[in-house]
This record gives C-alpha cells, structure tokens and sequence, in this order.
C-alpha cells in the first residue's frame, strides 16, 4: 500500500463516519445528502482517472485485502486492463456525480447505480474502508426513498417555468 498506517486508519475511520452519517442525511437533510454525493463521487472520478493514466498499477494493492475471487481477478486478467477498466469505472462514477443534480427516474437510476457500486467494491475489504461501501449503498438506498423530486439547485416549492416576480404580481394587483 502506498499510504502510511495513521492516514489509512484515518481515511478509514472517516469514511465510515462519513457514511453513517450519510445513512442519517438521507433522510433528515436529503439535499445537503446528495451535494455530499456529488462532490464525492466527481473527485473519486477525477482521481480514479488520474491515478489510472499516471500509475495504474497501485490499483493491483487493492488484491492485498480482497476476497479470494476478487484477488484473483486484481492479480489476473485485470492486470492487462487496468487502465482502460479504472477508466469505465471513473467514467461510472462521474456519471453518479452528475445524477445527484437531476431530478425524476435520472436520480433514481443515479442512486441505484451507487448502491450497485458500493455493493460491487465491498469485496475489496480493508483498502475500500469494508464496511462503509455497505453504508454508502444503504445511504443511496434511503436517498432514492427519500428525494423531494427536484433538481439539486431548485427549492422545493419552486416548479420549472413557474416562476413569478413580484413586480409583475404587483402591477397585475394594481390593475384590477
């Protein structure tokens, strides 16, 4: 592994609060829930690409803590995909990122596709903060359950192509 034992412990730590939490936000602060979720999975895209394109072999420590099927897999057929797979998986995640924004079925999709993912990298163990991953699926779960159908940006009394200002309210008044 190429972090040191304190930042991996922390990182673990913090990621597993970080999903409680979530767990907890996506019902009481569903917004704020999905903002957590943008932001997250837009800087997992961009460092899993990153990473991919500049040392895509520290992906194959993720073996050291796998499930037996998943270590096999890591030390095996995916050492000669490594780069283009890491950049799908990006390519995934940065598409959660952008469904946080959305609203309706787009949202949904977005959410399932979290907890599809959480669930996925869950046999990684250790190196993926096991079990936060099962957190992060239960907190888009709840998400999903608990979205008040709007786009990130809008309020929740705020319909698209409904908007009124209060001059034209107030002239509109003034002429009746």
């Amino acid at each position: 592994m190429f972090f040191s034992l304190t930042f991996f412990w922390t990182a673990y730590t913090v990621a597993n609060l970080l999903f409680l939490v979530a767990i907890w936000g996506s019902k009481k602060w569903p917004r704020t829930t999905r903002l957590f979720f943008l932001l997250l999975f837009g800087w997992a895209a961009w460092f899993n690409a990153s990473m991919a394109l500049i040392s895509p072999s520290v992906y194959q420590d993720y073996a050291d803590t796998a499930i037996p099927l998943y270590r096999w897999f890591i030390m095996g057929p995916f050492v000669t995909i490594i780069r283009p797979m890491i950049l799908v998986i990006a390519a995934g995640q940065a598409l959660i990122a952008g469904s946080m924004l959305l609203k309706g079925e787009l949202f949904k999709l977005g959410c399932w596709d979290g907890l599809v993912f959480g669930l996925a990298i869950a046999p990684l163990g250790l190196y993926a903060a096991f079990p936060s991953t099962v957190l992060m699926a239960i907190a888009f779960y709840r998400l999903q359950k608990n979205h008040d159908d709007t786009y990130l940006w809008e309020t929740k009394n705020e319909k698209p192509g409904r908007r009124t200002n209060r001059k034209s309210l107030s002239t509109r008044h003034a002429a009746s």
